[in-house]
């Protein structure tokens, strides 16, 4: 079993592409997206055409990718909603954030549908590898940011200004005992920090990072930070390729290359420079 992971990809159109197509080349039986998939002030409608599109047998594709002038994806992919589709779905337009209510002023009725068919990321289902266990074997777990929450950050601790790995403890108990004893494998997103970390027990938990945005800041508080940013330094697309080998997953953290200065030029235009300079270099701009 051999599957893609990815999260965040914010409407970050070519970043999309970019890693679909490296996708592509590596044997991957599975495409698992964990969410935050449309937000942001990029091309969030063309985004969700993009996904929408069945997938091609791979004897077709050359022929499709030759009429639509685009990567075609030749592989299933699964789908879990992050906050940001709870935010743009549920939330009154006038609560909603200004990239949300952005997003959402864009996405027609049908966008908004698919949006809503994507799984819950606290269904416990997804907890107890028991949502597809026909696609991904029943010893893989799945949530957005952690089990208990779309919001939480399960791999990292804000710190003053800064987002540090957790310890394992911290992890163990944002789990909250909702990972069974049988799960091998926990995909989370949210945070868009590419990570891994095996606890004692043996679980392998994956982070793919982020497709389409590799730096924000959040004021959100936290115990020990009323404001942090996530930097990843690198303006490259980033997924997951894991693998099961010998009754063990191992993961292979990815970093794509892609023409970010066309979704950067993008976010200037819609007067998000907050953006712009992330997409341009992986960092957030100081004052």
């Amino acid at each position: 079993m051999r599957l893609a992971l990815v999260s965040d990809i914010h409407g970050n159109l070519a970043a999309l592409e970019a890693v679909m197509q490296d996708i592509e080349r590596r044997q991957v039986h599975q495409v698992v997206n964990l969410g935050d998939t449309l937000s942001g002030p990029l091309l969030p409608v063309e985004t969700a055409q993009r996904l929408r599109r069945p997938a091609v047998p791979k004897a077709l594709s050359p022929a499709v990718r030759s009429t639509e002038g685009s990567p075609v994806s030749t592989l299933p992919w699964l789908h879990v909603a992050g906050n940001h589709e709870r935010q743009v779905l549920r939330l009154p337009l006038p609560r909603q954030s200004p990239t949300d209510a952005y997003t959402s002023s864009q996405l027609t009725d049908a966008d908004k549908a698919w949006l809503a068919s994507h799984a819950d990321p606290c269904d416990p289902r997804l907890h107890q590898g028991a949502m597809w266990p026909d696609r991904l074997g029943s010893d893989v777990a799945l949530c957005h940011g952690s089990p208990r929450s779309d919001i939480e950050y399960l791999l990292e601790t804000p710190v003053g200004e800064e987002a540090r790995l957790a310890t394992s403890a911290d992890i163990e108990e944002r789990l909250d005992g909702r990972i069974p004893p049988h799960i091998g494998l926990l995909v989370c997103g949210h945070t868009h920090v590419p990570r891994s970390v095996r606890l004692g027990r043996g679980l392998l938990i994956v982070n793919p990072g982020s497709v389409g945005l590799p730096a924000y800041d959040d004021d959100h508080p936290y115990p020990l930070s009323s404001y942090h940013r996530i930097e990843n330094g690198s303006p490259d697309a980033r997924y997951a390729v894991v693998e099961k080998r010998n009754g063990r997953w191992i993961c292979d953290l990815i970093s794509v290359p892609y023409d970010h200065e066309s979704m950067a030029l993008l976010a200037d235009q819609r007067n998000r420079p907050d953006w712009a300079f992330a997409l341009r270099t992986g960092y957030m701009p100081r004052c």
